[in-house]
């Protein structure tokens, strides 16, 4: 009796793991088709770099680039890692975010942080992005 129970409690816990995963998929999918895409063409955009010292500086690109990320790294502006969602940006405009610090690269569009890297990031012409070294997880 106790290994009957035994033997339904695993079926139950591979039927959970399997829906999981189903619905993960399901959702990656979902996100796939629907993600933000890229203008294309010509057009120009404006990044705002703002230091740990609270300097600023603005950066004005032409581009027929449709997401951040490409323009970012085309013009050697930013250095990082490679990851799943694209660049962890690591590096901007020659300064690099210290770990022990916790400091990190902020993207913003209009003062509101973004919830995408920069290579998802779609741009459209006269948009203005701000990347701004953050400290604080």
């Amino acid at each position: 009796m106790e290994q009957k129970t035994q033997k339904l409690s695993n079926r139950k816990v591979i039927l959970l793991i399997a829906a999981v995963l189903i619905a993960a998929v399901a959702m990656f999918g979902i996100y796939k088709v629907f993600m933000p895409k890229g203008q294309t063409g010509a057009k120009e955009i404006t990044v705002t770099v703002v230091h740990a010292d609270e300097t600023s500086k603005d950066f004005v690109y032409q581009t027929d680039a449709a997401y951040l990320g490409e323009v970012l790294k085309s013009e050697e502006l930013v250095e990082g890692t490679e990851g799943e969602f694209g660049m962890f940006i690591t590096s901007v405009d020659g300064e690099t975010a210290d770990d022990s610090k916790e400091q990190w690269w902020c993207i913003t569009k209009g003062g509101e942080a973004l919830n995408t890297s920069a290579d998802q990031t779609p741009i459209e012409d006269g948009e203005k992005f701000e990347l701004t070294l953050t400290e604080g997880y």
